[in-house]
């Protein structure tokens, strides 16, 4: 069956090469050409500086103009560029999770560790919510498909997403970008740079500030919610005491103070007891026999206006010493979040359910590297890993309020019927090592061969309870009485070991690049991180497998006008890690569990034509399949055959630039870019109620870019034809909540560069 499978695979690569339909990397747009050609990409994704078409991987490269011109401003907007790369939003903006090709978990917890690594300059990012506030002042970004490992510090089984900050330069120069649009959003960027002292000392300090009012209308309040207000600040210094050294520091930090996710409101049209639930129409109400019925994705009715705050800081030192034909690399690094939000779990006017999350996770990292430099025949890379973090929560649920005695000041304690305050609070401690290799040999000037290996060590500790508590307000307030009940108490520790691979050859003639590979990811088990009464939903989880076979085409042709990629991937995903609802009882339990196994296999094609010096068109285009091989679920029920969640059967975004010069040498500048993603499943029970239909969006931007080419107005627009995109769905008791995208917002922008 798979040998039927990967020769299916061939040949749609083979297809996919006669169409030549789809797109690029979305770098090669994004970077300016200085012919007439489409202009080389620089990547740093195996560790040295290379044309992203001399690398063997499947790589979406997205430069930093690119990234100010399509409005991204976190890793979830990067799915409007890379049609692979999917995302589901959790309970907030900080809990977001990414799916590169099929592969992630849908957990919003804070202990996840995703299957999609996010590094901002090397620096890997554990926890969520700080992923927040790293893509400002860019160098450009990078998106690695399929298992890493023999090249980083964190092994991961999706991909990784490396973000580059712009560095110190040696002559003083500054980017700076202020945007204004609907809503009252107000959007500021900037970065300034320059040797302080020559040849010894350079700095570089950015910043990046974002608020908007509201999207969304609550009708109890006539206040709008759903509005941003963050900043985020950086510092880098690089001091070269020696031509051979290097030394780095970067200090970042950042806030956010804006509201958090308030949900749209969908009854499930049943009761506590399991009996109809409906209006006179037939509209399904909730228990308590509410039900939104505007249709207005933009509106609701929330008696408790969620907030959310969070307060980042890192810092880290590269230390990068020269030798004789090998350069020695040292990256320590520390990252601590503080994040609190208060959310209106049921969106609803009721006092259903209201949630308080507060994790405080600080992390601390080390990684060695010792490599080769320059070309040579054997070009190879050891390296050594160190990850240690410390996750503290005390999260909570106000559980059915409505339902207590409103004489009784102290509220009604009940936890039979789940009348009360339910806290959870747990600490986990995560320490990671990792030895990890790669070498490229070549066996003639145009055939290399490339393998890997890396050997992991992963060691979990939890310490998780679990209690009801006497309180008349909800855990912010924390106006805990000595009047709790324990209901869980749960201590255990697991260690995890895995050895992955890669193994691969590329040959490479002229503008043309094929290579093939094979490569093992893994991701390694854990404990869940939700509401927990029962140690059985504490169970570990075991770590997940990916085994990856791909073979891909690179090529440039016509003089450097067309370049055309493409890449057939087949992936034998085994007790790969999901997250479900156990839905048996009265009140929604959030189960992590391991299904049997999967395979996902598909075609990607990326497309740049240049046919002059101002015009560019591209694409990129995604035809994957997806199918749980074997998977029993809770109370024995068969998912096999039903798709992986988050696995589009096909997905597509492309666009075109064009630039007109004028007659006193200024230019206007127009782009059109769009997505397209065929429907998707929330769940792997693949119902229809958390299936998100096939949606697309528009974007567009129009510039006026000045003679001396340092500055630039533009107008722009973002999802032009007002999509409505649901991210989430999550069950709540008797409804559901479900996330959608932002509305269309347009305003202007002033850029400039010197």
């Amino acid at each position: 069956m798979r040998t039927a499978n990967w020769n299916r695979c061939l040949g749609m690569l083979l297809a996919g090469s006669a169409l030549g339909l789809a797109a690029p990397a979305l770098a090669e747009e994004a970077a300016p050409a200085k012919s007439d050609g489409i202009a080389e990409i620089v990547v740093t994704a195996q560790r040295r500086a290379q044309n992203v078409q001399d690398v063997p991987i499947a790589i979406a490269a997205i430069s930093g103009d690119a990234l100010s011109e399509t409005g991204i401003r976190d890793p979830r907007d990067l799915t409007l560029l890379v049609p692979s790369l999917s995302m589901q939003a959790g309970t907030a903006a900080s809990t977001t999770s990414l799916f590169i090709r099929g592969v992630g978990i849908g957990d919003f917890n804070s202990n996840t560790t995703g299957a999609v690594g996010v590094y901002v300059d090397d620096v890997f990012l554990g926890a969520n919510a700080g992923k927040l506030f790293n893509v400002f002042d860019s160098d450009g970004i990078e998106v690695l498909k399929g298992p890493q490992g023999t090249l980083y510090g964190r092994n991961t089984t999706a991909g990784a997403i490396r973000f580059s900050s712009r560095k110190p330069t040696d002559e003083l120069s500054g980017d700076f970008s202020a945007l204004y649009g609907r809503f009252n959003e107000v959007q500021l960027e900037g970065g300034i740079g320059g040797p302080i002292a020559k040849d010894l000392l350079k700095v570089r300090v950015s910043g990046f500030y974002n608020r908007r009012d509201g999207t969304t209308l609550n009708r109890v309040t006539g206040h709008k919610v759903n509005n941003i207000n963050l900043w985020a600040l950086r510092g880098i210094a690089d001091f070269t005491p020696a031509p051979n050294v290097l030394l780095r520091l970067s200090v970042h930090g950042g806030n956010n103070t804006g509201g958090a996710r308030q949900f749209q409101h969908r009854g499930q049209g049943v009761d506590f007891f399991g009996n109809p639930a409906k209006l006179p129409d037939g509209t399904p109400t909730d228990a308590f026999g509410y039900a939104d019925t505007d249709n207005n994705a933009y509106a609701g009715d929330y008696n408790v206006e969620g907030k959310e705050r969070i307060g980042v800081f890192g810092t880290s030192l590269l230390g990068q010493v020269d030798f004789s034909g090998v350069q020695l690399t040292s990256i320590t690094a520390y990252e601590q979040v503080n994040r609190a939000t208060l959310e209106d779990t049921d969106a609803s006017p009721a006092d259903f359910v209201v949630a308080y999350y507060q994790d405080r996770p600080r992390q601390w990292s080390q990684e060695l590297r010792l490599q080769s430099t320059g070309e040579r025949k054997l070009n190879w890379i050891v390296g050594g890993y160190y990850f240690h973090d410390t996750l503290a929560t005390d999260s909570s649920f106000d559980l059915l309020r409505s339902l207590r005695d409103p004489n009784d000041l102290a509220g009604t304690f009940d936890p039979v019927n789940s009348l009360g305050l339910l806290r959870y609070p747990y600490t986990q401690r995560t320490r990671s090592f990792a030895l990890f290799g790669q070498a490229d040999y070549k066996l003639t000037d145009k055939l290399t061969f490339t393998a890997g290996l890396r050997w992991s060590n992963d060691r979990i500790g939890m310490d998780y309870h679990s209690l009801f508590d006497i309180v008349g307000g909800i855990a912010p307030v924390k106006a805990y009485s000595d009047q709790t009940l324990p209901l869980l108490d749960f201590k255990d520790t697991k260690t995890f070991k895995d050895l992955s691979w890669r193994a691969a050859l590329n040959y490479k003639s002229g503008d043309t690049l094929v290579y093939a590979s094979f490569s093992k990811g893994y991701n390694s088990g854990g404990f869940a991180g939700g509401a927990s009464t029962d140690p059985l939903q504490l169970k570990p989880f075991n770590s997940e497998k990916l085994y990856a076979y791909e073979v891909g085409l690179k090529s440039e042709f016509l003089d450097r006008k067309v370049r055309f990629n493409t890449s057939a991937f087949y992936y034998d995903y085994r007790d790969l890690q999901v997250f479900v609802f156990d839905l048996t009882g009265p009140i929604p339990v959030q189960r992590k569990l391991n299904a049997g196994n999967a395979a996902i296999y598909g075609l990607e094609a990326e497309l740049t034509v240049r046919p002059t010096r101002s015009l560019d068109l591209f694409g990129a285009a995604t035809f994957m399949h997806s199918e749980y091989k074997k998977f029993a679920a809770l109370g024995g029920v068969s998912y096999n055959g039903n798709r992986l969640v988050n696995a589009p059967k096909f997905a597509f975004s492309g666009g075109i630039n064009w630039t007109v010069p004028l007659a006193n040498g200024a230019a206007i500048k127009a782009r059109v870019d769009g997505t397209y993603v065929s429907s998707i499943a929330l769940f792997p029970d693949n119902a229809a109620s958390t299936e998100v239909k096939g949606n697309g969006r528009i974007n567009a931007r129009l510039a006026w870019q000045a003679p001396s080419k340092i500055w630039e107005a533009a107008l722009w627009v973002k999802n032009l034809n007002s999509a409505r995109v649901i991210s989430s769905i999550a069950p709540v008791i008797t409804q559901d909540q479900i996330n959608y995208n932002d509305p269309r917002t347009f305003g202007v922008q002033l850029v400039a560069h010197f």
